[in-house]
């Protein structure tokens, strides 16, 4: 009796925790863009992104992280513990496509740098909102002009039409954006 609740338990428990678990993520280094060379990269590496204008100088290759719902709230207030939330795709894409899109909107560097950038999904005012969060290693003040340059690209959804658990989602998507300067030389150099 005791043996067959015993794997009864393992059967249901096994599975559980397979599909729960948290999913390894590699760490989104400060170099992470860095060393793609054109043609190479790993799943979620736009190798296609490129400088708008024609000059010589090199294409930005953004590298993006895993899109996280990191915070849901429910229509009264209150908040939701992160793993309960469900992913809205559609936004998650939406995201991360602005990103790699409007790579060449971020400002030059000599170093290499990173934004994390929110995504808060509104569904009673039908709003979204982009920020800049803490967790990047370019400060909120220097990244203002590339986050309102990304929210001004991203394609508002119907949010009639949507499905969604709850009233608002903030959405999280961490960019590591590589060096930049003229025709590869570092900024600041002769």
């Amino acid at each position: 009796m005791i043996l067959g609740l015993v794997a009864l338990l393992v059967l249901v428990a096994l599975p559980l925790y397979l599909l729960r678990r948290p999913k390894a993520v590699g760490p989104v280094g400060v170099d992470a863009g860095a060393k793609v060379e054109s043609g190479e990269g790993g799943p979620g590496v736009d190798t296609s992104a490129s400088s708008p204008t024609p000059d010589a100088s090199a294409p930005k290759k953004v590298v993006l992280g895993e899109p996280r719902t990191i915070r849901c709230v429910p229509k009264g207030g209150g908040r939701v513990m992160a793993e309960r939330c469900e992913h809205i795709v559609v936004l998650e894409d939406a995201l991360a496509r602005s990103i790699r899109d409007n790579a060449a909107c971020a400002p030059p560097s000599t170093s290499p740098f990173t934004v994390s950038f929110v995504l808060t999904a509104d569904f009673e005012r039908k709003k979204l909102h982009l920020w800049a969060g803490r967790s990047g290693t370019l400060k909120k003040r220097n990244a203002g002009d590339l986050v309102r340059c990304v929210e001004h690209a991203i394609a508002p959804p119907d949010f009639a039409v949507l499905a969604h658990q709850y009233a608002k989602y903030d959405i999280n998507v961490m960019a590591s954006y590589p060096p930049s300067g003229p025709a590869g030389v570092p900024l600041g150099g002769s």
